[in-house]
């Protein structure tokens, strides 16, 4: 047989592995080997998000991986799925460390199509889509949104985790959309005590940062097709529900809703 093969392979300059093996089985190796490059260059970039966050993050403000004590977070988080690699649970943690995989966890079921990818997206979207029909009399609408905010972290248990600086870096971008969320449905509902609570929280988490780690932030998970949705909104509801770019004006829009809601009643 080995010399068969042999001739055959002499024989014919244009000789093929798929005239020896099925073409079935052929494209099955390569199924698996386009899963393995993937996993690998998945793997890859999950251990320069873990470098980046126990090396180069030098900011005080934030914690460590290693330093949370994760069996007292007050946050549910599905870490049977973490321990067991799942894709999407194991990722979005790695990415957006404890907060993430509690949001993660807590929507997963009602949004199957959540990744680690769009998940920010996910929630921008929400506001969009729902919250500024908040005062709609579409009885599936209210449904959605009141099981939305029944998923959603406490707001008050929240804003002590960042008083207290019980949060990473990699963090910031998830809490910044819950607590703009919770911002916005205060502000559409008139709940002057919550939106000064969200809006305390908002500043000392921006107040954490230098200027340049904001911009990181934003260029990194906002700009784009979030950035786009943010415009939409201001464009149909006004610049009071803007999503700043820097640090300097989050804080000029925070000065100005406080002003507009708070301090003016």
């Amino acid at each position: 047989m080995f010399s068969r093969s042999i001739h055959l392979n002499h024989a014919s300059p244009h000789f093929s592995v798929s005239q020896l093996f099925p073409r079935v089985r052929i494209e099955e190796v390569q199924y698996r080997l386009r899963n393995y490059y993937r996993r690998r260059q998945e793997e890859c970039e999950d251990e320069i998000v873990l470098n980046e966050d126990n090396n180069l993050n030098t900011n005080k403000n934030f914690m460590k991986e290693k330093d949370f004590k994760f069996r007292l977070y007050p946050f549910y988080i599905n870490w049977k799925k973490i321990e067991e690699n799942e894709k999407g649970y194991y990722r979005t943690f790695i990415h957006f460390g404890f907060f993430g995989a509690s949001i993660y966890s807590l929507f997963k079921e009602k949004y199957p199509e959540l990744d680690f990818k769009n998940i920010i997206y996910v929630l921008s979207s929400f506001i969009y889509e729902y919250l500024l029909h908040s005062d709609s009399k579409d009885e599936s609408c209210q449904s959605i949104i009141k099981d939305f905010f029944e998923k959603l972290p406490n707001l008050d248990e929240l804003c002590g985790l960042i008083k207290n600086k019980v949060i990473m870096m990699k963090e910031v971008p998830m809490l910044l959309i819950v607590l703009k969320i919770y911002e916005i449905n205060n502000m559409r509902q008139k709940n002057k005590k919550d939106i000064e609570t969200a809006l305390k929280c908002e500043y000392i988490l921006c107040n954490y940062l230098t200027d340049d780690e904001y911009s990181h932030i934003y260029k990194s998970h906002f700009k784009g097709n979030i950035s786009k949705i943010f415009m939409k909104i201001v464009n149909k509801n006004g610049k009071e529900y803007k999503f700043p770019k820097t640090k300097e004006k989050f804080f000029t829009h925070i000065k100005n809703i406080y002003k507009k809601y708070i301090k003016n009643e």
